[in-house]
């Protein structure tokens, strides 16, 4: 089965969230973009799609707290 993949990374001062290696969306923060990729592939998985979420900590030291803890919610598993 085919895996739709969302991955969350910083370039420059933007954190960027790329779908299928094509489309990009741009962020100011890591939340947003971790919020976003999240949300979409919670759609996906509830149309039966296989999806996973790759997040790319900032190599400055941003690997610190997800939206998840500061938002002091988890999502469910997509399994």
């Amino acid at each position: 089965m085919h895996t739709d993949r969302f991955v969350v990374f910083k370039f420059q001062d933007e954190w960027l969230v790329t779908y299928a290696d094509r489309e990009q969306s741009a962020f100011a923060t890591r939340q947003d973009a971790e919020r976003s990729a999240f949300d979409a592939a919670d759609t996906l998985a509830s149309h039966g799609h296989a999806v996973s979420v790759l997040i790319i900590p900032d190599a400055a030291g941003d690997a610190s707290t997800s939206c998840f803890s500061a938002m002091g919610t988890e999502k469910k598993s997509l399994n």
